[in-house]
C-alpha cells in the first residue's frame, strides 16, 4: 500500500487533538527511533468505531525532536471482505532477510464475527518508505486447535539466533478452562518471514488472565530473557514483564516486584527497542487512556519515552528518558520554590500548598529527595479542591527505607448503607480509589510531571501514569452541604469555612514529619 511519508515537525503526545495515540510499535533503525502506533478515527470515543484504527508514524533521532508521516503507514481494508476492514491493529515491524521493514498487524472484521488475523506488509527498503500489504492473512500451518480464532492478535516477531529461526509470539487464548483464565501466548517460527508453522502447546499460559496483549521477548547482556505483555483484566493490570534464563522459558514472576508490573492499568501496550549505543537500555513506549464522557476509552497520549534497565538482580527498573525531560522541561524554566521543605503534626493530618512566588502551572516537572521521615505516612496531592477531594500520592514506611507507595483517589466511595444516610454516592471507578501501589526504595530522586493532564511519576525504579481532571476539583463534585454543614478540611481539622484554597500541588504528613531535599520546580517549555 503506497504511503506518503514525507515528515513533518509535529507533536509527540498524540497525532490531532481529535485523534488519541495507542499502542506503540517502536523500532530502531540505524540509530533512529521509528515508533509506529495506533490512531483512532477522529471524534470516535467507543467500540467499534473508535478501533477502526490506522497505523501513524513518529521519528526521532534523540528521542526530542520528532518528526511524524505526513499520511497513515497503513489503513483499514476498504472492502467489507477486508480481513482488516474494521481496523489495522497491532503487531511489529522488523528488518527482514532481506535487509527491508516488514510489518506483522492484526485485521479485525466485524462481518467475521470480529475474527482476528495475522496480516503482512512489505517495503522495499530498511526505512520503510512505503508499504504494500499483502491480500490474505499469513500462511500458517500446524495444529490450531487449542486456540481460539477470535482472540488471536498482537504479534511480535523477532529473530532467535539460537534456534536460527524467527519467532512469532501471538496474543490469543486456549479454547478450554476456565473462560476467565484461558488468556495464553501461542507462537510461530519461521525460516523466512513466510511460511509459519504454529506449536501446538501455548509459549506462555499463566492461568491468570482474559487474554494478554501486546507481547515483545527479548534479552539484555545480563544474560536473562525477558517476556513483556499487557493485562487488562487479571491481577496486577498493565504492562508486565517475565524472567527466564532462556528464551524458551520458564517464565517466572519477578518476586518483590509488585508482580512485574512496571506501572498500573493506566500506561498500557508499552513495548520497546534498543537504546542507541546503549545495549544495556531499552526505550519504552506506552500511551495513558484518555477520559471521554466520564468514561475511561480506549487510545489517549503517549507517555513520555522511559528507561529500562536491569538491576544486580536482573529485576527491570524503569526512569524517565532524561533527554525527553531536560528538553520538555528546559533548565531556566525554574518555578521559585525553597530548596529544602519541611512538614509536621502530633496526632493529626496537616497539609500545606507548595510555597512559591508565583503561581503554580498546571503543567510542571516536580523534582525532589526524601531527606528524612517519622511518620504514619506522608506525600503529595494533586489537583486538591479546599474539600480536599483530589488525588494522593501516599508513602507509607515499611522498614528501612523502604515505602508502599500508593497513588490514590480521595475520598473514596462510602458502603452504600452511609451513601444513603448522607446522600453521598461518591464515584465508583473501575481503578478503585486505590489506583496503583508499589514497595520500592525511595532512596534517590523522585520525578513527577504533568503535561497535557497526564500525571507521571518516577520513585523507587517503578512508574505511577494516571490521567488528573483538567482542573482542581473537576471531578464528580461532592455535595457542599450534608446534614446542614459544609465541611472543609484544613490541616486536619474540620473548619466551617473556606480557609483551606484549591491547590495544584500540596504536601501531606499523618502524625509525623517529613523533610524534601533539591527540590525543583519546572515549568513545561516544549511540546
Amino acid at each position: 500500500m503506497p504511503s506518503r511519508t514525507t515528515p513533518r515537525s509535529a507533536p509527540y503526545s498524540r497525532p490531532s487533538d481529535r485523534q488519541a495515540a495507542a499502542d506503540a510499535i517502536p523500532i530502531l533503525v540505524d540509530d533512529e527511533y521509528q515508533v509506529f502506533h495506533l490512531s483512532t478515527p477522529p471524534n470516535t470515543i467507543r467500540h467499534p468505531p473508535r478501533l477502526r484504527s490506522t497505523w501513524s508514524r513518529l521519528r526521532s533521532r534523540d528521542l526530542v525532536n520528532w518528526e511524524r508521516d505526513q499520511s497513515e503507514v497503513l489503513t483499514p481494508g476498504k472492502t467489507r471482505d477486508s480481513p482488516d476492514a474494521d481496523g489495522a491493529w497491532t503487531g511489529c515491524a522488523i528488518i527482514g532477510p532481506d535487509e527491508n521493514m516488514h510489518i506483522f498487524y492484526t485485521g479485525y472484521n466485524l462481518s467475521q464475527d470480529g475474527k482476528q488475523v495475522i496480516l503482512h506488509a512489505h517495503s522495499q527498503d530498511k526505512k520503510g518508505t512505503q508499504f504494500t500489504k499483502s491480500p490474505s492473512p499469513i500462511r500458517i500451518t500446524g495444529d490450531m486447535s487449542r486456540f481460539e480464532d477470535i482472540d488471536f492478535r498482537d504479534a511480535h516477531v523477532s529473530w532467535q539466533e539460537s534456534e536460527k529461526s524467527y519467532w512469532m509470539l501471538v496474543a490469543t487464548r486456549l479454547r478450554t478452562g476456565p473462560f476467565w483464565t484461558r488468556g495464553c501466548l501461542a507462537l510461530l517460527t519461521s525460516p523466512d518471514l513466510d511460511a509459519w508453522t504454529i506449536d501446538p502447546e501455548p509459549f506462555y499460559a499463566p492461568n491468570d488472565m482474559f487474554c494478554p496483549e501486546c507481547p515483545e521477548i527479548f534479552s539484555l547482556p545480563n544474560g536473562k530473557w525477558y517476556l513483556v505483555y499487557s493485562r487488562f483484566h487479571a491481577p496486577d493490570a498493565g504492562t508486565v514483564y517475565r524472567t527466564a534464563d532462556s528464551p524458551r522459558g520458564p517464565f517466572r514472576t519477578p518476586r518483590a516486584s509488585s508482580g512485574g508490573r512496571f506501572d498500573a492499568r493506566r500506561w498500557y501496550a508499552a513495548k520497546s527497542c534498543p537504546k542507541a549505543g546503549d545495549p544495556s537500555k531499552r526505550i519504552y513506549f506506552g500511551w495513558v487512556a484518555d477520559k471521554l464522557d466520564g468514561q475511561w476509552s480506549w487510545g489517549g497520549d503517549m507517555g513520555m519515552p522511559r528507561e529500562i534497565s536491569a538491576d544486580e538482580g536482573g529485576q527491570l527498573v524503569i526512569r524517565p528518558c532524561s533527554e525527553y525531560l531536560d528538553a520538555t522541561f528546559a533548565p531556566g524554566s525554574e518555578v521559585p520554590i525553597p530548596s529544602n521543605i519541611s512538614i509536621g503534626s502530633v496526632g493529626e493530618t496537616r497539609s500545606q500548598s507548595l510555597s512559591t512566588g508565583e503561581a503554580i502551572p498546571n503543567e510542571y516537572c516536580f523534582e525532589f529527595s526524601i531527606a528524612s521521615y517519622d511518620a504514619s505516612s506522608f506525600g503529595l496531592l494533586f489537583r486538591t479542591s479546599k474539600d480536599m477531594d483530589g488525588h494522593r500520592l501516599r508513602f507509607i514506611p515499611a522498614k528501612s527505607e523502604l515505602c508502599e507507595v500508593v497513588l490514590a483517589r480521595y475520598p473514596a466511595p462510602l458502603d452504600d448503607f452511609w451513601a444513603d444516610q448522607y446522600k453521598m454516592h461518591l464515584p465508583r471507578e473501575v481503578d478503585g480509589p486505590e489506583i496503583a501501589r508499589h514497595l520500592v526504595n525511595i532512596r534517590g530522586n523522585i520525578v513527577i510531571t504533568v503535561t497535557s493532564n497526564v500525571l507521571e511519576i518516577f520513585v523507587g525504579g517503578k512508574s505511577f501514569s494516571y490521567r488528573l481532571p483538567s482542573d482542581v476539583g473537576a471531578h464528580e463534585k461532592l455535595p457542599s452541604e450534608t446534614n446542614g454543614h459544609q465541611n472543609g478540611l484544613v490541616n486536619g481539622s474540620l473548619s466551617n469555612g473556606d480557609e483551606h484554597q484549591a491547590q495544584e500541588v500540596g504536601i501531606f504528613v499523618e502524625d509525623g514529619h517529613v523533610e524534601l531535599t533539591d527540590v525543583h520546580l519546572r515549568r513545561r517549555t516544549s511540546s
